[in-house]
């Protein structure tokens, strides 16, 4: 079962029209990662105290979908998707803003290739017989923004942790095997599946400036210097990403205001861009 739900996402990912991107002519997200991990995983109710109580465990997500006491167990699938080296390479040479093919990557690629495909992994495995959820097309998905910065109530990159697909940097973005320019999705099942072996003995195991103190190149990428050795400042990088100057740009692009330009400055142009740098070969 494990092997068949991979392979049709691979299907899906290969032959979607909407993932079909003309200003590269190629797709927005290479082939994707998945994993599996075991809904009643502990670290998933340690997020309470991590993120916040506000952060929905797999069994909440669930049964906000179909009900109290409709939860029995089950797994989250854990997507992570590439997005393609030519954008990425676009993004590379950028100083202060995204390029046009990465904003146009958030709007269509996020907005609607990304939803479109939660929709349908949802639709797939409820239509086989396991119910499912997709939590990012959830109606009570919400990202809280205080006084610490940005955080949502179904944290994807905390999830994709879980599901042993990769740890997170000096930046607060995610490292996989497939670098730190990814996207990721999940959606919550009540399909039994063997889960994933989480490989990494700490939260930020595939960061080289975290692991052993070199690197440091998305510090020097930040255009708004929301990045330093502390740590990440997410509202600064929040008020930037989503800011006015953000939303005027990607309309000239042709992209989402609402969804912004975006930056990704700190995820291209740096060496865990397309790998896990803690990896050699």
């Amino acid at each position: 079962m494990e092997n068949l739900i991979k392979n049709e996402i691979k299907r899906y990912f290969k032959e979607s029209k909407e993932n079909w991107f003309e200003e590269i002519n190629d797709t927005y997200f290479e082939e994707p990662v998945i994993n599996f991990a075991d809904s009643e995983d502990p670290l998933f109710e340690e997020y309470k105290k991590v993120i916040g109580e506000h952060h929905f465990t797999p069994k909440e997500a669930f049964e906000l979908a179909f009900g109290e006491e409709s939860y029995k167990g089950g797994t989250v699938i854990s997507i992570v998707l590439p997005i393609n080296e030519k954008t990425r390479k676009s993004n590379r040479v950028q100083k202060e803003w995204a390029s046009r093919e990465w904003a146009l990557t958030r709007t269509f690629g996020d907005e609607i290739f990304l939803r479109g495909f939660a929709k349908y992994l949802e639709n797939y495995l409820n239509t086989m017989g396991h119910r499912t959820i997709s939590p990012y097309n959830s109606e009570w998905f919400k990202i809280h923004v205080d006084g610490s910065g940005p955080t949502s109530n179904w944290s994807e990159r905390h999830i994709a942790y879980v599901a042993g697909l990769g740890t997170f940097s000096i930046n607060d973005a995610f490292i996989t095997k497939k670098g730190i320019a990814v996207k990721l999705i999940s959606v919550v099942t009540e399909l039994k599946l063997t889960p994933d072996i989480r490989a990494y003995k700490n939260h930020t195991e595939n960061c080289l400036f975290c692991s052993k103190g070199i690197c440091g190149a998305c510090i020097k990428r930040c255009p708004v210097n929301a990045i330093s050795k502390e740590g990440h400042d997410k509202i600064k990088c929040y008020k930037y990403v989503y800011g006015e100057e953000s939303s005027k740009l990607a309309e000239s692009y042709g992209a989402s205001p609402k969804a912004g330009s975006g930056c990704g400055l700190c995820q291209t142009g740096v060496p865990c861009e397309g790998k896990n740098p803690m990896k050699i070969g």
